[in-house]
């Protein structure tokens, strides 16, 4: 059940979404706490340039936080999993794309179908700091506050922070950690000069992990972390549909 007391715009469409477009198909994978709301500008502009784009509502996301407390890192992969098997259907190729913590899962989705045509990640959430101590006060503590400013992008998602969610993602990050080299796609990494959530080597550490031959850091100088939201959206667009056709 939605609980709006809990969700930042509550009006805005956070939802799956299937765009059928072209033969080449592009998952986009919201991150943590958030909704579709948070790539479907991204896959907007995507599904007008051509492409068959998706957006799965992660399991958890969108309704309560209690719900995300419930939920277990391997449910939101297999839900991407079914939205990625369900392109290979209507697609001859396929990119997965993923933000914040969706950009984890694209990894993990990546490394499972080494047949995917390439990974985007925006402001990949494989380390955050002092995000173990989750893991430490989640028995005592149900939700964490954020203590952020407020900013006018139309994010759709939780107005606290679920923290045995947060311990999901911490297990989640580790996993991922230990099993980069196996992911061969080409690769592009969108970091925000303005992000304050993840590590600043966070794109080291995937570009040096990843076997991929083909691999990309491109930095966005006017943006923070919701990268697929922010004031360079029609520039991100660009660098995507970039790196899509030159596969």
């Amino acid at each position: 059940m939605t609980n709006n007391e809990f969700i930042r715009n509550p009006h805005l469409d956070g939802d799956d979404f299937y765009w059928l477009g072209n033969q080449t198909g592009i998952l986009l994978i919201h991150g943590f706490n958030a909704t579709t709301a948070e790539v479907r500008p991204l896959a907007e502009k995507l599904h007008a340039a051509g492409y068959t784009t998706a957006g799965p509502l992660l399991p958890g996301h969108g309704t309560h936080p209690d719900d995300l407390n419930r939920s277990k890192w391997e449910m939101w992969v297999e839900k991407i999993k079914s939205t990625y098997e369900q392109l290979t259907v209507d697609c001859t190729r396929v990119f997965i794309c993923g933000a914040s913590m969706g950009a984890v899962l694209a990894l993990e989705l990546a490394r499972q179908h080494p047949e995917a045509a390439g990974v985007i990640l925006f402001a990949p959430a494989i380390k955050v700091k002092g995000l173990w101590r989750a893991r430490i006060i989640w028995p005592f503590h149900k939700y964490q506050s954020k203590n952020r400013k407020e900013d006018n992008l139309p994010w759709k998602g939780y107005t606290v922070y679920p923290v045995r969610g947060l311990v999901e993602l911490h297990k989640l990050q580790k996993h991922v950690q230990r099993r980069l080299a196996g992911i061969p796609q080409p690769l592009v990494v969108f970091t925000g000069e303005y992000d304050q959530h993840i590590a600043p080597d966070a794109a080291k550490l995937i570009l040096e992990g990843v076997s991929s031959k083909d691999k990309q850091h491109i930095h966005m100088r006017e943006s923070d972390h919701c990268i697929t939201l922010d004031r360079e959206l029609d520039l991100v667009s660009e660098h995507v549909i970039g790196f899509i056709e030159k596969q």
